[in-house]
């Protein structure tokens, strides 16, 4: 996972999904950060926000190509000998 912020101007966080947990109406999302630093971050999300998100990739044709691409790259990918993941320039 890639973290931006406004706060930390160009910096570019990198880490890993590590915890998931449920606290009153929210599931709580820990991450580690690997680079530049090691932080521990957290996103919270109620019930409406994983409609919404659901909603995006279901009702669009940007939400299904990418389900799809995807799809297929996670077939593909085992047979390439680069196993990298194109990352975003600016986002």
């Amino acid at each position: 996972m890639i973290i931006r912020s406004t706060g930390l101007g160009r910096t570019e966080l990198q880490g890993n999904i590590k915890t998931l947990e449920v606290m009153e109406d929210y599931l709580v999302i820990g991450m580690k950060t690997t680079e530049p630093v090691k932080w521990r971050v957290r996103v919270a999300v109620n019930f409406r926000d994983i409609i919404a998100i659901s909603k995006l990739f279901l009702t669009t044709w940007t939400g299904w190509g990418f389900i799809i691409r995807q799809g297929i790259k996670s077939i593909i990918r085992p047979f390439k000998k680069n196993h990298s993941i194109n990352r975003p320039q600016e986002f």
